[in-house]
């Protein structure tokens, strides 16, 4: 077959156009592209969560509700989890993965018990990335009335320890603590006590020292600081030696003679600073307290064989309460 010239300048345009074109647009995969590397990598991602279990008890109470948050404890104000459970649930919490912090009890749970005079409880723990926390009980109780303070000898103000206290109410019910080593105390009554006004807190019982009582009047108050000053002043020490009486209803008179007049009986452990002896007779004073801070020393007489010396017992630096068994 035989071309003309212009044959040939169109053929040869034709390829070109058509090869330019393969060059000038994206190449265009149907397919996937393998590297055709051997093994083969292939990816999953997977996704588990957080489940927190709260358990509560009840103790003599009964809940409308339970508010519980979760906090990043470096931001108590915007919770992480927020919700209301019914008494009758379990506090379970479902969070996503990596929503807590891992930090050492880097995270706080609150359960707030919707009623009258049940406290919040708070609960620190170390979060985990998913898996299952599981926290401590909650017991939920009303608010106890509380009654604390400090013991102390007021001699010198040195806390005594070991010292026996009482609360007593009207009905007699009684609740009994002792004081600690740093002369601190602690009365934990039930709910219904700070409504109340009629519990008398008594201490020293079963020691040498005078028992002294205060009334106990919470009003709705459930928290109550009493402190105690036991023993006499240092300014009465210093009057004379020091007797304590055997027995209540022990007659301290105006003079020494038989049936004189009696200013007050005595009870058990009051003390005497007696200053003169008259055969059987003892000559002293005794310290009465009309308040923690106002006292007034009376002089007056009674019997020897009603009282016996209580030697260095209220200044000593370091007090026998065993004596007290005497």
């Amino acid at each position: 077959m035989k071309t003309t010239p212009h044959t040939s300048l169109l053929v040869f345009c034709a390829v070109f156009i058509i090869s330019g074109c393969g060059y000038t647009f994206a190449p265009k995969y149907s397919d996937p592209i393998y590297t055709q590397r051997s093994p083969l990598i292939s990816l999953r991602y997977e996704y588990q969560d957080i489940q927190i279990k709260a358990p509560v008890q009840l103790v003599n109470t009964l809940p409308q509700a339970y508010q519980v948050y979760i906090y990043d404890r470096e931001n108590e104000v915007d919770p992480v989890f927020a919700a209301t459970y019914m008494p009758e649930e379990n506090i379970d919490v479902f969070l996503p993965q990596n929503t807590l912090s891992t930090d050492k009890n880097g995270n706080l749970l609150v359960i707030y018990p919707q009623g009258p005079d049940m406290p919040e409880i708070k609960h620190q723990f170390t979060g985990v990335r998913y898996g299952v926390i599981s926290l401590p009980v909650s017991k939920i109780i009303k608010t106890p009335a509380v009654i604390e303070g400090i013991v102390f000898r007021r001699y010198d103000e040195r806390m005594l320890g070991g010292i026996q206290l009482v609360a007593t109410d009207s009905s007699g019910r009684s609740f009994y603590t002792k004081s600690r080593i740093d002369g601190d105390y602690r009365f934990e009554l039930p709910n219904e006590y700070g409504y109340r006004s009629d519990i008398i807190v008594s201490a020293g019982v079963g020691s040498l020292f005078p028992v002294i009582s205060r009334d106990a009047v919470f009003n709705g108050n459930f928290d109550l600081d009493i402190d105690f000053a036991l023993g006499p002043s240092k300014d009465f020490v210093d009057r004379g030696n020091l007797y304590i009486t055997k027995n209540n209803l022990t007659h301290f008179r105006e003079s020494s003679a038989n049936g004189s007049i009696t200013h007050f009986l005595l009870s058990k452990n009051d003390i005497i600073a007696v200053t003169q002896v008259s055969g059987n007779r003892l000559y002293g004073l005794v310290e009465v307290f009309w308040s923690n801070d106002d006292s007034e020393m009376i002089p007056g007489w009674i019997r020897e064989q009603d009282v016996v010396y209580a030697g260095n017992y209220f200044m000593s630096p370091q007090d026998d309460l065993e004596l007290a068994k005497q």
